[in-house]
């Protein structure tokens, strides 16, 4: 079984390693946990399936699109398994449709395999969307304006069409922009 660290990392960027393919970028974290080949080639099967990317395990960096250069840091940061994820605007670079595409996929990830996630975002939908409970902070010195509890029962396409969806977002964006005025 590889190593479950408490916390998995998602940067803004994908920071693939271009000289090695998919499955080889997605295995790093266990090769540097000195995983058995065995379990190490198991483990990162299963999240390529995760994250929808099972045949692309060959392919280097470079001949990917950019969605799929970021489901596999995704698979990267989940092959270990971790608790906690620590997401830092990682859909941020990506054309829309991409991004509720992974949006959508992340939800599932989180529910299924019962991980918290923390996510910083510039995306009030994408905040709304993916959270729990939604911290707007203020400039500088950053401190938290207010706090939003989202208690949507069913995550799916759908949702972003809803009326409380609209209200709720609508809500947020009003804490910003008095964040900005004042």
């Amino acid at each position: 079984t590889p190593p479950s660290p408490a916390v998995g990392y998602c940067f803004q960027e994908p920071r693939l390693l271009p000289w090695r393919d998919v499955h080889a970028n997605v295995a790093l974290p266990l090769e540097l946990a000195r995983v058995d080949p065995t379990q190490r080639s198991e483990a990162v099967r299963s999240a390529l399936a995760l994250v929808g990317l099972t045949d692309a395990a060959d392919r280097l960096p470079g001949a990917l699109s950019g969605g799929m250069r970021m489901r596999t840091a995704l698979a990267r940061t989940l092959v270990s398994q971790p608790q906690l994820l620590l997401l830092d605007e990682p859909f941020g670079a990506l054309d829309e449709v991409t991004r509720l595409q992974l949006e959508e996929e992340l939800v599932g990830l989180t529910r299924d395999r019962n991980v918290t996630a923390v996510l910083v975002t510039h995306s009030i939908t994408e905040a709304i969307f993916l959270a729990d409970q939604v911290i707007v902070l203020s400039s500088r010195p950053a401190a938290v304006r207010k706090r939003f509890e989202i208690d949507f029962p069913v995550r799916d396409a759908n949702l972003r069409t809803t009326s409380e969806f609209a209200s709720l977002t609508g809500e947020v964006y009003a804490v910003l922009r008095e964040g900005m005025e004042s």
